[in-house]
C-alpha cells in the first residue's frame, strides 16, 4: 500500500504540475534558465552552517564536498552524480540527501555540478566528471568508495566505472543507483505506457534531453547509453525504482546486464513509487534507505 504521505507528496506534484518541464521540449527550452540557476547548483546556506564544505574546480565547474563539521568517522567517501536529465542542476532533496548520508554514514560526500546541455554535450560533461573522480577521490582507497548516480547521473555513474574497467583502474567497492536513466532514446513501450502516470517525468521532455547529451552520436551507442554497454567487471550495484517512473524499464536492463555478466545486482522495485522517491521524507523513503544502507554494510572492503 502507498503511503499516505506518499499520495499527498504525488497529489502535490500534480498540482504544482511537476510534470510540464519534461512533457514538453518548448516549456523545457524557455524554462532552462530557471532549472539551471548558479544558485541551485551551490549548497544550501543551511547546510554551510551545519557541515563542512570544500569546494574545488574541475574544468572550471565546481565540485562540493560535505563532511561532519566535528571530522569524518567513517572511512567512505561518496562520489554522486546528480540527476536531472542533464538540463538541471540539483534540487533541494539532492542536498537533503546528502546530509542525511553524512548524518548516517560520518562519512565525505562529494557531488560534482557538472556542466549541462543545451550548451554542452556528453564531449564535455563525461571527462569533468571523470576528472573530477580522479582528483577528489584519489585520498580514498577504492575499497572505501561508493559511487551515487540518479536518473541521468546512471549514465555518468555506469559510464565512469566502465571507463574505470577499460583502464585497468580498480573498481569502487559499489555502485548506487537511484531511477536510473541508461537508454537515452527513451522508447520502451513501457516508459509510454506508465507515463501518464508518472507525476514528474514526461518521455517526450527525456528525448529531448537524450539528444542533446548525445550530440553527434547515436543514442545507442554505449558511450551515450549505458544500456547498450556490459557490466563485465563491475562493482556490485543497488538499483531502485518505482512502478510510477518512466524509468522502469532500464533499472530491469541493468539488472539483465549483471546477470548476463555474473555481477552482483539488487534491484529494489517499489510499487507506486515516482522518480527518487529514495530523498523524500515519506515512509518508503526511509525503508528505501535503510536498503541502501544495508547494501553498503554488505560491501566486501
Amino acid at each position: 500500500m502507498t503511503s499516505v504521505r506518499a499520495k499527498l507528496l504525488i497529489a502535490r506534484m500534480r498540482i504544482q504540475r511537476n510534470k510540464r518541464f519534461y512533457a514538453d521540449p518548448a516549456t523545457m527550452r524557455r524554462r532552462l534558465s530557471a532549472h539551471q540557476s548558479p544558485r541551485r547548483a551551490r549548497p544550501p546556506a543551511w547546510m554551510r552552517r551545519r557541515y563542512r564544505v570544500e569546494e574545488v574546480l574541475v574544468h572550471d565547474h565546481h565540485c562540493f564536498t560535505l563532511s561532519p563539521r566535528d571530522g569524518v568517522t567513517s572511512d567512505w567517501h561518496l562520489f554522486h552524480m546528480h540527476g536531472g536529465g542533464f538540463v538541471e542542476s540539483p534540487e533541494p532533496h539532492h542536498w537533503r540527501f546528502a546530509a542525511w548520508m553524512v548524518d548516517r554514514l560520518g562519512c565525505r560526500y562529494t557531488m560534482p555540478m557538472y556542466p549541462l546541455t543545451p550548451s554542452h554535450d556528453h564531449r564535455t560533461i563525461v571527462p569533468m566528471v571523470e576528472e573530477a573522480y580522479r582528483t577528489l577521490m584519489a585520498p580514498t582507497a577504492p575499497k572505501n568508495r561508493l559511487v551515487i548516480g540518479d536518473s541521468a547521473g546512471g549514465t555518468l555513474a555506469l559510464g565512469l566505472t566502465r571507463h574505470l574497467r577499460e583502464q585497468d583502474l580498480e573498481q569502487p567497492a559499489g555502485v548506487a543507483l537511484f531511477s536510473p536513466w541508461i537508454d537515452l532514446a527513451t522508447d520502451d513501450a513501457m516508459s509510454v505506457e506508465i507515463d501518464p502516470s508518472d507525476p514528474e517525468l514526461g518521455v517526450t521532455g527525456l528525448r529531448q534531453a537524450g539528444r542533446w547529451f548525445a550530440g553527434a552520436r547515436a543514442l545507442d551507442d554505449p558511450e551515450v547509453s549505458p544500456a547498450f554497454a556490459d557490466l563485465d567487471g563491475s562493482a556490485p550495484v543497488v538499483v531502485f525504482i518505482g512502478h510510477r517512473d518512466i524509468l522502469l524499464p532500464d533499472a530491469r536492463r541493468i539488472k539483465q546486464l549483471g546477470d548476463d555478466a555474473g555481477v552482483r545486482i539488487e534491484l529494489n522495485e517499489y510499487p507506486g513509487m515516482f522518480h527518487n522517491w529514495i530523498m523524500q521524507p515519506i515512509p518508503e523513503g526511509q525503508s528505501a534507505r535503510a536498503e541502501l544502507l544495508d547494501f553498503i554494510g554488505s560491501l566486501e572492503r
